[in-house]
């Protein structure tokens, strides 16, 4: 009777001990997975919100700098039929920025990015009439001082509000690593209190909580790398580009060597889109991507900038040597594609801007990169070093 008592005080024990083992195992499950979540929602809002946000003032930013050169059009244009298009552009340009800044104002939320919209706003309201007034008359007059008027009065109110516009870019990326320094101070929460659960538990219970650990890492990782690379071609996106690039100009000034970008853009691309659909395009841009790659060196740096554009850093090569790797990349590029059962053939053009000798900053070389590809366009030519006759505006800057 006795051992009976003692076997089942012992089967109790560990029918208690085991539900007590099973319900920190629940427990730690239950917990790390809601934590796994909110981590996920947190990194989502991140990647998503915030690159709306930026995407959208990065907008406007363009559309400041396609009306300063629509202005400057305007005042040396002499034929009345296309002033009247470029006043057109001019206009549609201004709804682009009105539409651009209502959507960006309904996705405000903090006291420090409100205090400079209403700054963006105000300017933009206290200028316009002035700008526009500047902009008719060199819509309706033929006089040389227009352009004059342009340069010293309408363009650098529009500068004022481009400051504003980049000062507000700028608070919105520390905001997202703000956001990401909170998710990951939720995650690693989240671990530690499945760590101490864990070790309360079983062998079984720490396995548990090492795999919601690696899970949640592996999802922080693959989040991080949406971040910074596009999504339809794997590459680089805008923000690693320019982040690669502010290294290899700091490289560059303490090591005194030289490096070279190259901006690509697709031709005949638009009429892909529309000939053969928007799927075929994406496709098209994904085949591009891959070219390139299997041209370039592993420590080279090739990115999308957005649309049909690419850019390329070419570490330590001569000019000789960039001249060889362009012309591969553009023999490569115009080799035909087959996509979706249709052999599509594109061009490109590209510009070359080399560091120190073309621009020591980042906005220099990929707006002087820039203009030499827009000239190579223009000329009907594969590619084209910058050079001064370039240059047609230190005043604008595209879209970067």
């Amino acid at each position: 009777m006795k051992n009976q008592t003692f076997t089942q005080g012992i089967s109790f024990r560990i029918s208690a001990g085991f539900l007590i083992v099973i319900s920190l195992i629940v427990t730690l499950t239950f917990v790390g997975l809601n934590h796994i979540t909110q981590v996920n929602s947190q990194m989502k809002q991140i990647v998503e919100t915030n690159n709306v946000k930026i995407t959208l003032a990065q907008v406007m930013q363009n559309v400041l700098q396609e009306r300063a050169l629509s202005m400057h059009t305007i005042a040396v244009l002499e034929d009345d039929f296309l002033k009247d298009d470029e006043y057109m552009r001019f206009s549609r340009l201004g709804n682009e920025y009105y539409q651009a800044r209502k959507s960006l104002e309904k996705l405000i939320k903090t006291s420090e990015e409100l205090t400079i919209f209403v700054t963006i706003r105000d300017l933009t309201r206290d200028t316009q009439p002035e700008v526009q007034s500047v902009v008719e008359q060199g819509l309706y007059k033929n006089d040389p001082s227009i352009f004059e008027k342009i340069r010293q009065q309408a363009i650098p109110k529009q500068r004022l509000i481009a400051e504003q516009v980049k000062k507000l870019v700028a608070l919105q990326q520390k905001q997202a690593l703000r956001a990401l320094d909170r998710a990951q101070s939720s995650s690693n929460q989240a671990r530690n209190l499945m760590l101490l659960l864990g070790s309360l538990a079983t062998i079984l219970g720490i396995l548990i909580a090492t795999y919601i650990i690696k899970c949640v890492s592996t999802k922080a990782h693959q989040l991080e790398h949406q971040a910074l690379h596009d999504e339809l071609t794997g590459l680089a996106n805008r923000s690693l580009f320019f982040d690669r690039l502010g290294k290899m100009i700091r490289r560059g000034q303490r090591q005194s060597i030289s490096f070279s970008i190259i901006l690509i853009d697709l031709n005949r691309f638009k009429q892909v889109n529309d000939i053969y659909g928007h799927q075929v395009g994406d496709l098209l841009l994904q085949d591009v991507a891959r070219r390139l790659n299997k041209c370039l060196r592993k420590i080279d740096t090739v990115a999308r900038l957005g649309g049909d554009e690419f850019v390329v850093i070419l570490e330590s090569q001569s000019s000789e040597s960039v001249n060889k790797i362009v012309e591969k990349l553009t023999n490569i590029i115009a080799e035909p594609f087959l996509l979706s059962g249709k052999e599509i053939t594109v061009g490109s053009s590209m510009g070359i801007a080399s560091y120190p000798i073309h621009g020591q900053d980042c906005i220099t070389l990929i707006n002087r990169a820039d203009a030499a590809m827009y000239e190579a366009k223009r000329n009907n030519v594969a590619y084209l070093h910058y050079s001064e006759k370039t240059n047609f505006s230190e005043d604008l800057q595209r879209k970067f």
